[in-house]
């Protein structure tokens, strides 16, 4: 069952987030370096089968991100077609529970974005 929000989001109960799924999330509470935001949008990177477990790994989207885009782990979403704009963080994934964390389903970004985005997640995690 899903619920439709007046700004266009909707909330998704468990098992019906997919990777490429831009959503809507609270992120706080933070500490240090981590990305705030009370409602930040994030990609979601795990698979649906992954997602229903309530969890996900996401990596939120900023307009900012300068350190990411000169260290080569941002993403941009500029003309991939999104109402979503600015960079995905692929150096701030993290796993959340999107219930708990009141995610609600933007949109859904183009396959070429979900395999940028994983290959730069793979390179945080190189050890050859």
């Amino acid at each position: 069952m899903e619920c439709h929000a007046a700004s266009g989001e909707r909330s998704v109960r468990r098992g019906k987030f997919a990777r490429g799924d831009i959503v809507r999330i609270n992120l706080d509470p933070t500490v240090g370096r981590e990305q705030q935001g009370a409602a930040r949008p994030a990609l979601i990177l795990t698979p649906g089968a992954f997602n229903t477990s309530g969890l996900a790994v996401i990596v939120p989207i900023t307009q900012g991100g300068q350190y990411a885009r000169h260290a080569g782990f941002a993403v941009t979403l500029s003309g991939a077609g999104t109402q979503t704009q600015g960079v995905v963080l692929c150096n701030q994934l993290r796993v959340v529970d999107l219930e708990a964390r009141s995610a609600k389903r933007i949109e859904t970004v183009p396959e070429a974005i979900i395999e940028e985005a994983l290959a730069r997640v793979q390179t945080l995690f190189d050890y050859s």
